[in-house]
């Protein structure tokens, strides 16, 4: 048997169409966005689709694009079908020549963290099976064209010869290579030629489908085929939606295309407001009144910042606390003295504020605040955090507790790990893998790769020079401790309680503050 029916999916709609701010790429890869909540209601609604359809003409095999959102869309179908996701490269998107980054995608090993109920093992269909792999350096249409005559040759005798009983399959693919795909089928002779005698383009609609026909004899070698369904998206609730062709010359869905597509919506919405004699619409709204789904989506305002950002996340490790826990602070059996030395962590409190240089820099410096014994007292929620970081610091190697033999300021947070107006220079080093970042409610949300380390080799010292020209006075310069901050001495720790009396830094801040009111 051979192959009958090919469908051909463009993925759903994808979450840097909307406003930002944007997550981050679940993925890690540039350019691999996940799909937008529509776009993921398209999919499970292209899905619905095509498991209505009559058995004999349902999909028996699912290929798609490594790229996140490709496997995304396929999802709910795999799941509705009861198949699974497998992938190549030979599909995947479409990027132009020149551009700065070409993103390759990941594999098997790395989707299935995310996929791992449809994704089927890698040695059933590897990503680079046929050897059929886009241009790192970017693509011509002349060039997406040669790639997807290359994936049908090498494709459709493999597939046939291991699979004969297969004899529909589905693709999951971009805008792109959808048409590419579609014009070789057709033998178009490049990615811009119509189809029909009405200058009609294939269509690439966000989760449209399109359904190509063998028209040569089964047992022929013969490579001819019809379209019978072009860029169909009936099936979806919205209709057609980011239709993209080769003519814009802009790659789709890019931050070009959006650009493109509102400067248009503008320039139609000023016309028909000339037109009518009525006030011209704002922008993204369509000659019908309608908001288009970037903002029905989401609820977002029409008057969105469009000013490009990033957001990303960095781990600061800070420097331990140079004092060594041993027989001094806590009653030990001496039996276990002998093993390696610990130290005590420093203890960040949610007040704590972080400030830092332009991470661009070589050695970004950072400064940390507000993060004083104080504010232990503000809020049950930060004592209870700090009482869990602190029982853990006491533990023995065993695990068990040991109360302190000395009675602290707090009996809660040791103010001697509280790191309180420190300034570090900080160096980058790489990790050997990866960091994941997830939110308080379990989701992933970013990932790490480089770590910023502290190095406290470095001393810095205020400028006695700069103050005083700041002040306008000549105020004697009091070098200080955390301690001095927070008005904390040693005497307090022994009572229990903070010292009342102010800081040698406090009594010269409120001097200042009293010469400058009086002057």
């Amino acid at each position: 048997m051979t192959i009958k029916e090919i469908y051909i999916a463009r993925h759903g709609y994808r979450m840097n169409w909307l406003p930002p701010p944007h997550p981050p790429n679940p993925t890690g890869v540039p350019s691999d966005p996940p799909l937008a909540p529509h776009g993921v209601e398209q999919a499970k609604e292209l899905a619905a689709y095509l498991a209505s359809l009559p058995v004999k003409d349902q999909p028996q095999f699912i290929i798609t694009s490594p790229f996140y959102r490709c496997v995304e869309t396929a999802q709910p179908i795999a799941q509705s079908l009861d198949l699974k996701v497998h992938l190549d490269r030979g599909v995947g998107e479409w990027f132009k020549k020149g551009r700065k980054i070409v993103p390759e995608p990941v594999d098997y090993s790395d989707l299935s963290k995310f996929f791992k109920e449809v994704l089927d093992k890698e040695d059933v269909w590897p990503r680079d099976r046929l050897g059929v792999i886009p241009n790192l350096e970017g693509e011509t249409g002349e060039e997406i064209y040669t790639r997807a005559t290359q994936f049908w040759h090498k494709f459709i005798p493999l597939f046939e010869k291991e699979y004969p009983e297969i004899e529909n399959i589905l693709i999951v693919t971009h805008a792109a290579t959808k048409i590419a795909l579609g014009s070789v089928l057709l033998k178009l002779g490049s990615v811009t030629s119509t189809i029909d005698g009405d200058q009609t383009m294939l269509r690439a609609g966000a989760c449209s489908l399109s359904k190509y026909v063998r028209t040569s004899p089964s047992d022929s070698n013969d490579f001819d085929w019809k379209i019978v369904m072009n860029g169909n998206c009936e099936f979806l609730s919205k209709g057609e939606e980011m239709n993209w062709d080769f003519t814009t010359g802009v790659e789709a869905g890019s931050a070009e295309d959006i650009a493109r597509r509102k400067k248009e919506a503008e320039k139609k919405a000023r016309e028909n407001g000339e037109a009518s004699g009525e006030d011209i619409k704002a922008p993204g709204i369509s000659s019908e009144g309608e908001v288009p789904v970037t903002e029905a989506a989401t609820g977002a305002s029409e008057t969105t910042n469009e000013d490009e950002f990033e957001t990303f996340y960095i781990t600061v490790d800070l420097p331990n606390v140079p004092k060594k826990l041993d027989e001094d602070d806590f009653t030990i059996d001496r039996s276990k003295t002998r093993k390696t030395p610990r130290f005590k962590n420093n203890i960040l409190k949610p007040s704590a504020r972080l400030q830092m240089t332009s991470l661009s820099d070589e050695s970004p410096l950072i400064k940390i605040s507000n993060n004083t014994s104080n504010a232990a007292n503000t809020s049950n929620t930060s004592t209870a955090r700090d009482h869990s970081a602190t029982t853990t610091t006491a533990a023995s190697p065993e695990g068990r507790k040991h109360k302190s033999s000395k009675k602290h300021t707090n009996s809660i947070i040791d103010a001697s790990a509280l790191i309180n107006g420190r300034i570090f220079e900080t160096n980058w080093h790489e990790l050997t893998g990866s960091e994941l970042i997830f939110d308080d409610y379990g989701e992933l949300i970013g990932q790490v790769k480089e770590h910023l380390t502290c190095n406290d080799k470095v001393k810095f010292t205020p400028n006695k020079k700069a103050q005083q020209q700041r002040s306008g006075e000549q105020v004697d310069f009091v070098e200080f401790e955390d301690d001095a901050i927070t008005g904390e001495s040693s005497s307090a720790k022994s009572e229990g309680n903070l010292n009342s009396k102010p800081s040698p830094f406090l009594r010269n801040a409120i001097k200042l503050a009293k010469r400058k009111e009086y002057a």
